[in-house]
């Protein structure tokens, strides 16, 4: 899935990789520092995940193609996402894009294959999780913010 506007690619249009890194270090940054979305992230060191989401978009943005990392649905099979955390990153990422300059137009073409993942990332259940390793575990961390309300 490669995105072209014109005869543009959205990699060329947001400003290519210094644009991708900016959205991406202000995106971790909310997340990470957030109570509940956060903790899918703990053990997990913030830089690399910068680095493997910004491989990653530009790729799919028309960039260079050097994301070697699991497509988004195989990574997150352990994870339970629901809607609402989905929701929530959504939320941060908006927050990011505007943070970081970048257009309406282009944040709408950078949620377009953002959200072409929520079906298969965001699941109804924790039955729905699978391992990916045998050593891994399912990750489903409630929502401290709902459960303290």
């Amino acid at each position: 899935m490669v995105m072209k506007i014109g005869d543009d690619t959205l990699f060329d249009l947001i400003g290519g990789r210094p644009t991708l890194d900016k959205v991406h270090k202000i995106f971790y940054d909310k997340i990470y520092k957030h109570p509940w979305i956060g903790q899918y992230f703990h053990g997990i060191q913030q830089e690399i995940i910068e680095i493997q989401q910004s491989d990653f978009m530009s790729q799919a943005m028309g960039g260079p193609a050097i994301y070697l990392g699991k497509l988004p649905i195989p990574a997150h099979r352990h994870m339970f996402i629901s809607e609402d955390l989905f929701e929530l990153r959504t939320q941060f990422l908006k927050e990011a894009f505007h943070e970081a300059g970048v257009s309406e137009q282009n944040q709408q073409h950078w949620l377009k294959i953002d959200q072409a993942f929520k079906k298969g990332i965001v699941k109804n259940s924790v039955s729905e999780c699978s391992l990916r390793f045998n050593t891994d575990e399912i990750i489903n961390v409630p929502n401290p913010i709902k459960h303290s309300a």
